[in-house]
């Protein structure tokens, strides 16, 4: 069954069109990667499904409770500890002083932050401790939805496995949908069930490919041989990696 779907969504800015008839659909469970070349819109429409942004045309249908948003930086109050930014979007959730701290000591010990992590600021934290504390952030509203716009893209090879491994685990394993824009072939071969690409002029969805076997159970090798496969056998990958600067991500 279909937790999301987007329905002939359109969007522009200042008159320029940016998006348009573009259509998708995510089951429950399952993790869709979206891809296309630079400039393609592929941030904006993450952004449009989930609800940050109005499309100018078009319709989203969210079938699930709550969705959570983690973005290619951390984005966490610089005046709280890790342990604040954390509660800070469960203010409004009536849970007791005891439920509010089992919630916290849950999300972090999803994501390896400890109790002396939780203590330190956002400017005593590393890059990747950083998106530690987002993702968990995330996790913490018990979301059955997630949508994730590049939050790797910074860390390097190993973290970014770790991370996906950390994150995408837990959603998956609660059986929760996962939208996840990526500029990186073989992240999306290693996290997803399907990928989509974005046409380049932002008119729809190009196409998909179905990904055998589980994510994040795929290893560096079968990453790297689907990643080379689609980029060098589909024409559905040919313009994935062009570039245009003029466009509005």
């Amino acid at each position: 069954m279909s937790v999301l779907a987007l329905h002939e969504i359109g969007h522009a800015y200042f008159g320029r069109t940016v998006l348009d008839r573009v259509s998708l659909d995510i089951g429950a469970g399952e993790c869709v990667a979206l891809v296309g070349p630079s400039g393609s819109g592929k941030s904006t429409l993450l952004h449009i499904a989930a609800g940050l942004l109005t499309p100018v045309r078009g319709h989203v249908a969210r079938g699930y409770r709550r969705h959570a948003v983690v973005f290619q930086e951390p984005r966490l109050l610089d005046w709280k500890d890790a342990r604040g930014n954390i509660a800070y979007v469960l203010r409004r959730s009536r849970l007791s002083s005891r439920a509010l701290g089992a919630r916290i000591a849950a999300v972090a010990e999803l994501v390896d932050l400890t109790p002396d992590d939780l203590k330190k600021f956002p400017v005593e934290l590393s890059g990747g401790m950083r998106q530690r504390v987002a993702i968990a952030r995330a996790l913490a509203i018990e979301p059955d939805f997630v949508y994730f716009d590049e939050p790797f893209s910074a860390l390097d090879v190993g973290l970014r496995q770790r991370m996906q491994d950390l994150a995408l685990g837990a959603l998956l394993r609660r059986g929760a949908g996962v939208l996840f824009v990526t500029h990186d072939l073989m992240e999306a071969a290693r996290i997803a069930h399907r990928v989509l690409v974005l046409a380049a002029d932002g008119c729809g969805v190009a196409g998909e490919r179905a990904i055998e076997g589980a994510p994040l159970a795929r290893d560096a090798r079968a990453s790297f041989d689907c990643a080379q496969r689609f980029l060098t056998a589909d024409p559905l990958f040919a313009h994935l990696n062009d570039v245009d600067e003029r466009r509005v991500l």
